[in-house]
C-alpha cells in the first residue's frame, strides 16, 4: 500500500528544485504516471501518455512518433540528477525504471546512512558525464547520503571518499577508482575496470554500474570503518 501523502510531498519536493522548475512537461509526465499509479490503474501506456500528457491525437502513431520514450529517457535524468544533488538526504526515492512508465517508491532510512563524497574523476573529457553517472547510482543506496565538490581539493566532512580517474588508448578504456576513509585515510576497496569498443554514454552507464556495484559490496563485506 503507497502512502499516498508521502509521495505527494515528495512530488513536491521535486517539482520546487531548480533542475524540474523550467520542465513543466517533464513534470506532467511524472504527475500523470505517479497518479495512474496511485489511482491503480496499473501503470500507463505509451499511446495513453502520448494523449493525455502531450496533447497527441486519438490516432496518432506511438511506433512512429517517439515523443514519449524521449521525454522519459529525459525525466529519468532529470530524476537521477536530482537525487544524487538537492534530493541525496531525500527519504522517498521515486524512479522510473527502464522499460517501463510505472514509477517506483523507495523508502530510505536515514538513521544509518553514511556520507560519501564523490570527487569529480580525472584524466579525460568525459570524466564529469561519468562522475555524474556515478553519483546517481550511489544516491539510490538507502545507506548513503552523496556529495559531490566541484573540485578535488574540496574534501567536506564526508565519512568516506570516492575518487579515481578515466584513461584511453584507442578504443579502449580504463577506470580506476578508490574508496578511502577519511577518518584514518584507510583504504577500504579500489577497482580497475576496462570497456573497449563502445560509445561514450555506454561507457559511463557500465563503468557506473561497476563501480557502484564494487562499494555495495565492500558494505555488505562489513568493513569496521563502514559499520553503522
Amino acid at each position: 500500500m503507497y502512502d499516498t501523502r508521502a509521495i505527494e510531498q515528495q512530488l513536491d519536493r521535486i517539482s520546487e528544485s531548480a533542475g524540474f522548475r523550467n520542465c513543466p512537461r517533464l513534470l506532467n509526465f511524472l504527475r500523470f504516471v505517479i497518479n495512474e499509479t496511485l489511482t491503480g490503474a496499473g501503470g500507463s501506456k505509451e499511446r495513453l501518455i502520448g494523449m493525455e500528457v502531450f496533447g497527441r491525437p486519438a490516432d496518432y502513431d506511438a511506433g512512429a512518433d517517439p515523443v514519449v520514450r524521449v521525454a522519459a529517457r529525459r525525466l529519468r535524468r532529470k530524476l537521477e540528477e536530482y537525487y544524487a544533488n538537492p534530493g541525496a538526504a531525500d527519504a522517498l526515492f521515486i524512479e522510473l525504471p527502464k522499460g517501463t512508465y510505472l514509477p517506483c517508491f523507495t523508502e530510505r532510512s536515514l538513521n544509518t546512512r553514511h556520507s560519501l563524497a564523490v570527487l569529480p574523476f580525472s584524466g579525460h573529457m568525459l570524466c564529469g558525464g561519468l562522475t555524474s553517472r556515478l553519483i546517481a547510482r550511489l544516491a539510490a543506496c538507502e545507506f548513503l547520503r552523496v556529495f559531490h565538490p566541484r573540485r578535488s581539493e574540496e574534501r567536506p566532512r564526508a565519512d568516506l571518499i570516492l575518487e579515481g580517474s578515466l584513461r584511453q588508448a584507442g578504443e579502449r578504456f580504463r577506470c580506476d577508482s578508490q574508496l578511502v576513509s577519511s577518518n584514518d585515510g584507510l583504504h577500504v576497496w579500489a577497482g580497475s575496470f576496462d570497456c573497449r569498443g563502445c560509445d561514450a554514454f555506454t561507457m559511463e552507464d557500465e563503468f557506473a554500474s561497476r563501480i557502484a556495484e564494487g562499494v555495495r559490496e565492500a558494505f555488505r563485506a562489513g568493513s569496521p570503518t563502514m559499520k553503522a
